[in-house]
């Protein structure tokens, strides 16, 4: 059994990240698919470097809905100071298949990106792209549980930085081939799909753009009718499709709603063209 977490209290949580809301100034569509007493497999695409994938959402599920959000994360989260202990107190755990097991035995509400490592480190024209491949972990924990799927879009991450310099370009150099010589890039880069891209965000500070982030709850999908058939491979490549269809929908129904946004603050505007 995973120890629950102590949630801190409501205003300690929203003032958390206060500043990250201010800079970001996050819009929520589609909460009413969330409840407290219905838990389910939230799932969501992965943005640039994945600095807020996550944390606005399981804010805003807590302040509005008393949902205390367990999000599976990278441990690349669980390693940087500070960052890490925000992240262990609003509930982020490490992305694994039996945590992610003993939380759905628990009756936990949980966060979950089928992209990962590979999603975060965008190459270029990659923005809004699914990077699943073929993981159907996901699925299959949510079929073998009972759990409904809420595809969560976000939006305007990917705008946050300009990629300069992606791992394909790196790969294809002098610093990838000695990567490759070495080993390196085969045991620990995947070959280059876990390596970084080299972008450019506000100037040349390394700081993400103020960009607004849009974020939206689509339908839940439900796999009670598939329960008896969880280990079906062809069961499992119907959910997803059906969960990356949601996505193209929700990336659509998004960029209308930034097209026709039209409160934007004059600083962000500003700082944003740097």
């Amino acid at each position: 059994m995973i120890p629950p977490v102590q949630f801190p209290p409501k205003p300690v949580a929203d003032s958390l990240v206060a500043p990250l809301r201010f800079y970001f100034s996050p819009k929520f569509l589609g909460l009413d698919e969330a409840t407290a007493n219905k838990p389910a497999l939230y799932v969501s695409n992965h943005t640039i470097f994945g600095l807020t994938d996550g944390v606005f959402l399981g804010v805003e599920l807590y302040l509005q809905k008393d949902i205390q959000l367990r999000a599976l994360v990278d441990e690349l989260h669980l390693e940087v100071p500070f960052w890490r202990d925000m992240v262990g107190n609003l509930g982020m755990v490490k992305a694994d298949r039996e945590l992610c097991a003993k939380l759905m035995d628990q009756g936990a509400h949980i966060l979950v990106f089928p992209g990962g490592r590979r999603e975060i480190f965008k190459k270029k024209g990659e923005a809004y792209k699914l990077r699943w491949e073929n993981r159907y972990g996901f699925i299959r924990m949510a079929l073998a549980h009972g759990y409904d799927i809420i595809p969560v879009a976000c939006l305007g991450g990917e705008e946050t930085y300009d990629i300069v310099v992606d791992a394909n370009e790196i790969m294809s150099g002098p610093v990838g081939w000695a990567l490759k010589v070495t080993g390196i890039s085969g045991k620990y880069l995947k070959n280059g799909d876990h390596l970084p891209p080299i972008a450019k965000g506000l100037g040349w500070t390394g700081l993400p753009k103020p960009e607004r982030l849009y974020i939206k709850l689509g339908h839940r999908i439900s796999t009670a009718p598939f329960s008896e058939h969880a280990e079906d491979v062809a069961v499992q490549e119907r959910l997803k499709a059906e969960v990356e269809d949601a996505f193209r929908v929700l990336f659509e129904e998004l960029e209308a709603v930034r097209a026709k946004d039209s409160e934007e603050e004059p600083w962000r505007k500003m700082l944003k063209r740097w």
